[in-house]
């Protein structure tokens, strides 16, 4: 077996996301992007690189908060919301829009976090989905 090719960070995860409360599955799937995937990289680059630049500057919660969510952005690759709107609309997926809903939603946070954290969710003898992350 070629252990190389064992965990391949830039396969997508298609998460189910399921109710916060019920777990029931609500029709709405996001394909996820891995946390060592070259696009979230990409990202804790741009937050690194800002610290690093303005040494003066503390480090604050504030700023670690942005750098979680943004991290949960740019983790959703696309989505579906089936029937479902955020506001009132069937959202176009943008990296803004991302960020607003996993900052808006606590819960849908969480399951693109887990889903995205999970190394197991991207290697070739995993399911590629499932209801819960």
């Amino acid at each position: 077996m070629d252990i190389s090719k064992l965990v391949n960070s830039e396969d997508l995860f298609e998460l189910k996301l399921v109710d916060p409360a019920t777990e029931e599955p609500l029709g709405i799937t996001f394909m996820i992007r891995s946390s060592e995937s070259n696009e979230v990289k990409k990202i804790v680059r741009q937050h690194s690189d800002k610290f690093l630049a303005s040494r003066k500057k503390k480090l604050t919660s504030a700023k670690v908060e942005e750098e979680y969510l943004d991290r949960a952005a740019a983790s959703v690759a696309s989505w579906d919301w089936g029937g479902h709107t955020w506001k009132g609309e069937k959202p176009e997926l943008t990296f803004e829009k991302a960020r607003e809903v996993v900052e808006e939603a606590g819960w849908i946070y969480d399951q693109v976090s887990a889903a995205s954290e999970d190394r197991a969710n991207f290697t070739k003898s995993s399911a590629k989905g499932s209801a819960k992350p």
